[in-house]
């Protein structure tokens, strides 16, 4: 792949290329800068545009500025729908016209269609590019279009069918059709129960019932029962690591920031939850100085510290992420969200407390020590570790709830906030019930 002559003609660093996977032209492509219009040229539009899609953004958006118009309807042509949209948005809205305007008419009114849903919904991620025919085709008749009239950009993989007045009816995949006698009617081997989704409804559902009923294509319909358009398995994979990526981007607070901005932007993004979370962490270590004696008496104490503070931390921040998740997916239920949430906290805790509780009484029995508080001290890790860990999942459920509530960007604030409560609740737990216990023998 890094053998690439430049300095051949044209028809030979064609014959070169064609050679590599898309993928492995689209790396050489955006690392030979200066080589860029060269391996346009030898490729051809066509084949470029399989090239010009698994590209970096920036990197699109620089191409296509070298281009004359022409070259530009051209490339744009060779595009599906559902690329060029996602093209499209790579743009500030008030250049969105001009690159429309490049387009076929027809064109044209399905981007627009596509442009006009709510961002994250199915009919904004769907494809126009699908084979729909009439219920009473018959089964020669489909495979002869299927064969014949379908175009390359259209998914022949899964075959849809409406009846007379272009309503949904049921899909057969092409191998069904293949096998189908040709004297059986379609209505009768056609699937009238193969999964759907609404355009409006979040791609979420539409990921998940790709994933349920193990489908290569799931179609998008209207309330009227019109297929809109069509998810493909790829495209479905594709976008659930564009949803995690972006959860998990929000979530650390690295969601406001490009590529092409520098350290120091993107640390004054981070940084002020950052401080707030040292500060209070030397207020909670002033606060935790009235425990000295209780450390001092049983310095014991300090080996299981750890245990309860990554246990504590651990189940806030499962409550947490599901909580923010909730929030991202829309659908999220505030009161049974977190009585559900508080009951599975206090579950967790209960069941990790005991075992805490046998583990640190066998560690401590094995282990060769002259510490004869073993019962005592077993019993305070147990109790400490189940109550630290519900109040850290209750706080997980709790702060970005109430986050949201003052207009506070729960994402940016709760994780810093969660991780300095885990610390005051986990180690103001522990040493509590140490000092209660423990001091009293």
């Amino acid at each position: 792949m890094d053998n690439i002559n430049f300095d051949q003609t044209i028809p030979k660093l064609k014959l070169q290329l064609l050679k590599l996977h898309e993928s492995d032209i689209a790396h050489i492509f955006e690392t030979e800068d200066t080589q860029r219009l060269k391996i346009y040229n030898a490729l051809g539009v066509k084949k470029f545009s399989e090239v010009f899609i698994l590209l970096k953004t920036d990197i699109q958006k620089d191409f296509f500025s070298t281009l004359n118009t022409d070259q530009k309807k051209s490339l744009l042509r060779f595009l599906e729908a559902d690329d060029i949209k996602t093209f499209i948005e790579s743009y500030e809205i008030k250049d969105h016209l001009a690159i429309i305007n490049l387009l076929s008419e027809s064109t044209q009114a399905i981007i627009h269609q596509l442009l006009s849903y709510d961002v994250g919904s199915s009919g904004s991620v769907s494809s126009p590019h699908f084979i729909s025919l009439d219920i009473d085709t018959s089964v020669k008749e489909a495979t002869l279009y299927v064969t014949t009239k379908a175009t390359e950009k259209e998914e022949v993989d899964v075959i849809f069918f409406h009846d007379e007045n272009e309503k949904y009816v049921g899909a057969i995949t092409l191998q069904d059709l293949i096998i189908t006698r040709a004297n059986q009617k379609l209505k009768n081997v056609v699937d009238d129960k193969y999964p759907f989704v609404y355009e409006e409804e979040h791609i979420e559902v539409a990921i998940k019932k790709i994933r349920d009923y193990d489908m290569n294509i799931i179609p998008v319909l209207n309330h009227e029962h019109i297929l809109k358009g069509i998810i493909t398995s790829d495209d479905a994979l594709s976008m659930m690591e564009e949803i995690h990526l972006e959860t998990i981007g929000k979530l650390v607070k690295i969601h406001d920031v490009e590529t092409s901005d520098s350290p120091i932007k993107r640390s004054f993004v981070r940084l002020p939850w950052l401080l707030i979370s040292g500060i209070l962490n030397i207020v909670i270590a002033s606060f935790l100085a009235i425990f000295q004696p209780t450390i001092e008496a049983h310095i014991v104490l300090i080996l299981f510290q750890p245990m309860i503070l990554s246990m504590a931390g651990n189940i806030g921040t499962q409550s947490i992420s599901v909580t923010i998740l909730r929030f991202h997916q829309k659908h999220i239920e505030t009161k049974k969200h977190i009585s559900r949430e508080i009951l599975i906290g206090l579950v967790n805790s209960l069941i990790s407390g005991a075992i805490g509780l046998i583990a640190v009484y066998l560690f401590l029995w094995i282990l060769p020590t002259e510490y004869v508080y073993i019962n005592e001290l077993a019993l305070t890790v147990g109790i400490s570790l189940a109550l630290a860990m519900f109040i850290s999942a209750s706080f997980g459920v709790l702060i970005p709830i109430v986050l949201k509530r003052f207009g506070i960007d729960e994402k940016a604030a709760s994780g810093p906030l969660i991780s300095t409560i885990n610390d005051f609740t986990a180690l103001g737990a522990y040493f509590l019930v140490a000092t209660i216990i423990l001091m009293m023998i």
